[in-house]
């Protein structure tokens, strides 16, 4: 190794002239010392510079011994050529030290706050991102073992698709890989958040279908207090395979509550025959009202658990029923009043006693959200394992409390008010694609098809695409004349309305649905039954359980119960 030179280091405002005076030597000294030709014309802060004979030392940073690189966090103001003069190395160090460094977009889109590599080495664990999900950013992750396993970190509750920001989703937004020009990890293509981990958006069939394809369908017992539109628990359609009475709701002293008309629809329900009678527990008002929400909640903790369980089965066994469901809507949600991170593991735990104690040939199942955001307080690969089947709630996807909400919407140019289909076959599939990714097996799981509509009141009543918009906050479309509930129709109810003068209909193709204008500027999407058959037979070809119908009751007129 040949000898080093002594040398100082340029300080703002130095010339080669100053230097050589701080060297102690003359001019052409110092020219013979550094001889570069372009040296004095390219003078940076800190750069070293020899007063004698000899070669610079070398005084670049160096690998630790653990074989990780000297790490470096970039500082307000900073760029590539600036960190390498302060560091003694040259910008195309830096670029071939972090081909392999999280984040690295190069140079030109260097980050603040980086933690980059300053030599050669393994890359440093990634600056923590506060707001984290998912992936290495998180706070308090340990570097892996493997730094292939990098981007495998902290995955997504039901293996969601993680990005490089660090969050998690199931839309195409966050489930699609990209490649930026560096091809380092945690780097995506520019304009895209890439994907990172469980990456796909694809829904995972299970080898070999059910024994058999159910058509579900929920029966309202509470329909007789609607003007019209009304069915009696003997007038259901022929065709279905199982019929879900709902619902039953719970007393304080943990007995199944009936009542009123519902009641007296029950004993009728109770004595059908043709189809498996399932009794439906839950459902939306009594998991969400302030004086059932406690109720609900304390019926599936310890001690409560047993009594209502036991008190269940023996409803069943009182009238030879055929199964039971279960719709809490929704264990542990954030925005539910009491609810808890153990929700769901006392529901399940509430689900297997029940399980225990049923007799053998009677069903249970259990209604989960077809949304990533509730679905989470599931745990619902365990609960598959108990369960005969889940009833996925794949329609509701949108709705009016869209409107002022954008992350409800993507691809709307406003935020939330655009026009699009509660049963939208797009959304349904990624939302299946969660459920089967989670570790569900697609014959576990009943799908969704819905005889009503969400209805809107256009902005512009020439207006009738996906990035068409809508009004709010409270829906102005016009309600139907039994359901009577603006933002909301029942399939029977636009049937007739497409008599009325200047309604049109048609298939949107896009988003598999049956779309109405109506009224002088509403807009509905709903399934004719000829599309709610071609989903069945979509999602009988992909292995499913079979298809779930809310509900029975708003799909057509019972002869004389018209408005």
């Amino acid at each position: 190794m040949g000898q080093t030179c002594s040398y100082i280091l340029v300080q703002p405002g130095d010339s080669c002239g100053s230097l050589a005076s701080r060297c102690n030597i003359t001019p052409a000294q110092f020219t013979q010392y550094n001889p570069s030709s372009n040296l004095c014309s390219t003078l940076m802060p800190q750069q070293p510079v020899c007063c004698s004979e000899g070669a610079l030392p070398d005084l670049s940073p160096k690998q630790n011994a653990d074989g990780t690189c000297f790490s470096y966090t970039v500082q307000p103001g900073e760029y590539c050529q600036l960190i390498a003069s302060n560091h003694y190395i040259t910008v195309e160090n830096i670029e071939a030290y972090n081909s392999q460094t999280w984040g690295w977009s190069g140079c030109n889109g260097l980050q603040l706050g980086a933690n980059i590599c300053l030599s050669p080495g393994d890359p440093p664990m990634p600056a923590v991102v506060d707001n984290a999900k998912c992936g290495p950013q998180v706070t308090g992750t340990a570097r892996p073992a493997n730094w292939s396993d990098i981007s495998s970190l902290n995955p997504c509750p039901l293996n969601a698709c993680c990005n490089i920001w660090g969050q998690c989703g199931i839309t195409p937004e966050f489930c699609t890989a990209t490649s930026s020009s560096t091809g380092a990890p945690g780097t995506a293509a520019p304009g895209t958040n890439g994907c990172i981990s469980n990456c796909g958006t694809g829904i995972v069939r299970a080898p070999s279908p059910p024994a058999s394809f159910f058509k579900i369908g929920y029966f309202e017992g509470f329909n007789s207090e609607r003007p019209c539109l009304t069915m009696s628990a003997d007038q259901i359609p022929a065709g279905y395979s199982h019929i879900h009475f709902s619902f039953a709701g719970m007393d304080k002293n943990f007995s199944v509550s009936l009542s009123g008309a519902t009641a007296d629809q029950f004993q009728l329900f109770a004595k059908q025959t043709g189809f498996k009678r399932i009794l439906a527990f839950g459902g939306w008002s009594f998991s969400t009202s302030a004086d059932s929400t406690p109720i609900f909640r304390s019926e599936y903790t310890n001690p409560q658990r047993l009594a209502f369980a036991r008190r269940v089965v023996a409803f069943v066994e009182q009238y030879a029923l055929d199964g039971v469901d279960f719709d809490w809507e929704y264990p542990g949600a954030p925005d539910q009043p009491g609810a808890g991170p153990d929700d769901g593991k006392n529901y399940l735990a509430f689900l297997r006693m029940v399980r225990s104690l049923l007799p053998a040939g009677k069903t249970i199942s259990v209604a989960a959200p077809a949304s990533y955001y509730y679905l989470q307080g599931f745990p619902i690969v365990a609960m598959a394992d108990v369960v005969d089947y889940i009833v996925y709630m794949t329609y509701d996807l949108h709705g009016q409390w869209d409107y002022g909400t954008p992350s409800s919407q993507s691809g709307c140019p406003t935020g939330g008010d655009c026009l699009r289909s509660h049963v939208n076959l797009t959304e349904t599939n990624y939302a299946l694609a969660l459920l089967t990714k989670a570790g569900v097996p697609s014959s576990k799981v009943v799908v969704g098809v819905a005889s009503y509509a969400r209805t809107f009141q256009m902005a512009d009543a020439s207006c009738t695409g996906p990035t068409c918009r809508f009004t709010g906050p409270a829906s102005g479309a016009a309600p139907g004349p039994c359901t009577n509930s603006p933002g909301y129709m029942a399939q029977a109810e636009l049937t007739a309305a497409l008599q009325g003068p200047g309604a049109t209909t048609w298939h949107d193709g896009p988003s598999d649905s049956d779309i109405v204008t109506y009224g002088g500027g509403s807009w509905a999407a709903y399934m004719t039954d000829k599309t709610k058959a071609a989903r069945a037979r979509r999602y009988q070809a992909w292995n499913f359980a079979g298809s779930v119908d809310w509900a029975v009751d708003l799909a057509a007129f019972v002869p004389g119960t018209q408005a």
